[in-house]
């Protein structure tokens, strides 16, 4: 089974989650110790290593997605990967988890971690790489000053709400789908998912958080990803706040979704404009779609 590429660059799935099936059975040589190395899914390296095999005839719906625990003696870091079926012909996905790091550093670390894994050399598997360098680095980016006071001062001075609507060709993959639910939750935001084609995400928050979140998403692999609209409201104290918001929570959403061919699923857009108009939001409607939207109900 083959894929196309940017530039027109055929890709051989087989070969690349053969690739992928034999980095998981090194990585866990090197972390044999538990929950050093720790598979999202054990079922769907299986699944893989079955098509891989020729013991499956469709291509596997599953990713192979790990955290990989990497201790320093000054800084863990929790190192999440996710593999597109195209990876190593294409970037995998990574986000890091720290403890003790100011966000500025937090970013910054990343942000190094993607520079140096763009210089190695396209094709071949790098996650045992990228390890390496973390290990060797993740000690330059420590700050003399304690992440939660850091991230406390930013709060209290953050004087801005900020409500962010976003737009994605589509989000079908529930390691995306998970992540943002995490993301958003660890955040402090409101608001909801909705996955199908097209797929579409409101947070609401304090500004910086808002902005951190969108930071996070985008470092993800899109087909397409873009931020819609951005509402911005000064605030004075925990009134104001409360006051601006339009969801109680951040939840995924889905309205009775049609199947199509290739997985695609189309939302309900009638049902999914009641769900606006609900919080308030119905305005938001046309700047997704350029039409006015209309209701199931029948009158």
């Amino acid at each position: 089974m083959y894929a196309e590429e940017e530039g027109s660059e055929t890709v051989n799935i087989k070969e690349m989650l053969n690739l992928q099936v034999a980095e998981v059975e090194m990585l866990k040589s090197m972390y044999p110790q538990k929950g050093e190395f720790v598979l999202d899914d054990e079922y769907a390296v299986r699944e893989i290593q079955a098509f891989v095999d020729g013991d499956l005839d469709c291509e596997p719906e599953n990713r192979i997605g790990f955290t990989v625990n990497i201790v320093t003696n000054m800084q863990p870091v929790e190192f999440v990967v996710h593999l597109p079926h195209e990876y190593p012909s294409c970037q995998p996905e990574l986000f890091l988890r720290t403890q003790d790091l100011s966000r500025t550093n937090s970013r910054k670390l990343s942000d190094d971690l993607i520079e140096y894994m763009q210089s190695l050399d396209k094709g071949e598997i790098c996650i045992g790489s990228l390890i390496q360098w973390l290990q060797e680095n993740v000690n330059e980016y420590v700050s003399e000053i304690p992440v939660e006071k850091s991230r406390t001062k930013t709060i209290q001075q953050d004087n801005v709400f900020s409500r962010m609507w976003i737009y994605s060709h589509h989000i079908y993959s529930k390691f995306k789908r998970r992540d943002i639910i995490d993301w958003a939750q660890e955040l402090k935001m409101t608001g909801f998912s909705m996955p199908g084609k097209p797929g579409i995400i409101c947070v609401e928050g304090y500004s910086s958080l808002v902005e951190e979140f969108w930071y996070r998403i985008r470092r993800m692999n899109w087909k397409k990803l873009a931020v819609k609209e951005k509402e911005d409201y000064k605030i004075d104290n925990e009134n104001d706040f409360k006051k601006y918001k339009k969801f109680p929570n951040f939840e995924e959403i889905a309205f009775e979704v049609q199947g199509s061919k290739a997985r695609e699923y189309h939302m309900n857009l009638g049902l999914f404009y009641e769900y606006l108009v609900k919080h308030d939001a119905k305005y938001i409607f046309s700047l997704y779609f350029g039409v006015e939207g209309k209701s199931n109900a029948v009158d």
